[in-house]
């Protein structure tokens, strides 16, 4: 399940362009509410100093008269009516040395602030979303009697801030839904073209060469239609053409008087014409896929594996004469012509046996004469009117007991 759709959303168009969809709109949602959330919480820290400052100048304003009084139960109404603001964490009132007349928690009475200011004006003592401290001075006539000092909390706010957030990351997961879905549409239109393409290419592989794409148009899927049709008509003329070629090239093959072989480096065959099977007695079919040293004459052999190994090292071989065995068990003289093409050897080969035994015929028949004239001690000549040369015997050259063979008749 997991290796499909990994193969789908990373090995097809359709799934990287739905992933890269995703990945935008995740990107681009994750920067919006980032920067939304940091705007959000800078705007809620500044309003909540803004608060604090408004609330401590306010509460210095009306305890001024009661910490010059020293009215330590009014002022300890005063700081627990602060408690109606909701996100109050503290308010203290103190004199003008930094000691505690009211506080929210009494515990902290009559103990003494040392982080006070040294001037008397208000100032932000801290300031964290967790926590904004001011302290600001109470005066009266132009003259400092004492703090007033609020500490205001973000918990009410950090809850509308974190509900942003949750909606944010909530609407950033449907935008992304959304655009894969679009992209899913939109790709399944794109690819939609191209698998057409495809259908025509697996109708081709399987054999129907006549099948085209039907797509019309001007976009990308279109061109690759348009051409791949323009591809497959350039195929099938060619094809037409190199059949034709093909049937005329077996004809002269298969109808040829000579031997025609094609065989390997190795030394098999692995095509003959018809004419083997008339020259050895052996079917074609027999002799395809057997080593030339398979037929040889014993006394052939060293000579023919030096020619094999001379076309393995791509050398061509003419004239090259050796015996084949018939399937009568006679041997046939084979004269050859034989050129390698890297794998392939090419070669035309000749059936000389009738020329051989006329060749021995004529040659035992010389060597019966040339005894025959030694026995009767007579001599023998003959003249070559074309060349104007006179040849001599060798018995008349032993009576005469000079040289006289090859030279021309004067006239």
């Amino acid at each position: 399940m997991m290796k499909a759709l990994s193969r789908f959303l990373f090995g097809t168009l359709r799934g990287r362009l739905i992933v890269g969809v995703a990945l935008v709109h995740a990107v681009m949602m994750a920067l919006f509410i980032t920067d939304l959330t940091a705007r959000q919480r800078a705007m809620l820290l500044d309003r909540q100093v803004e608060e604090a400052t408004a609330l401590s100048q306010a509460l210095a304003t009306s305890a001024a008269g009661w910490i010059a009084a020293n009215d330590i139960a009014g002022l300890q109404e005063l700081v627990e009516a602060q408690r109606r603001y909701p996100e109050i964490l503290f308010a203290i009132l103190a004199d003008q040395e930094g000691r505690v007349l009211a506080d929210t928690d009494t515990s902290r009475q009559e103990l003494y602030m040392l982080d006070l200011p040294g001037e008397a004006r208000q100032t932000v003592l801290d300031r964290t979303p967790a926590l904004v401290d001011v302290v600001a001075p109470a005066m009266i006539g132009g003259h400092q009697v004492g703090w007033a000092r609020v500490g205001i909390g973000q918990k009410a706010a950090g809850e509308k801030l974190a509900a942003i957030i949750r909606d944010g990351v909530a609407y950033a997961l449907a935008a992304i839904l959304l655009g894969s879905l679009i992209a899913w549409f939109m790709g399944r239109r794109i690819t939609r073209r191209l698998y057409a393409v495809q259908e025509t290419i697996a109708a081709v592989r399987s054999g129907n060469r006549l099948a085209r794409s039907s797509l019309v148009g001007t976009d990308e899927a279109a061109v690759i239609a348009q051409d791949f049709n323009q591809m497959l008509d350039v195929i099938v003329e060619r094809d037409a053409e190199l059949r034709e070629k093909t049937e005329e090239l077996d004809h002269y093959f298969t109808d040829a008087l000579d031997l025609l072989c094609i065989a390997d480096t190795d030394g098999y065959f692995r095509r003959l014409n018809p004419a083997w099977e008339a020259t050895l007695g052996f079917p074609v079919s027999e002799l395809e896929g057997r080593r030339f040293l398979d037929f040889i004459h014993p006394e052939d052999l060293e000579a023919t594996r030096q020619v094999v190994s001379m076309l393995a090292d791509q050398k061509e071989v003419s004239n090259f004469v050796n015996r084949y065995r018939h399937s009568n068990g006679e041997y046939r003289w084979i004269e050859w012509r034989a050129f390698p093409t890297g794998q392939r050897i090419y070669a035309v080969a000749r059936d000389i046996t009738k020329r051989k035994l006329v060749e021995d015929a004529l040659r035992q028949s010389e060597e019966n004469l040339h005894r025959a004239q030694a026995v009767a001690q007579t001599g023998s000549w003959y003249l070559d009117i074309r060349h104007n040369k006179l040849t001599w015997s060798a018995e008349t050259h032993r009576l005469l007991g000079r040289r006289l063979a090859g030279r021309p008749i004067r006239h």
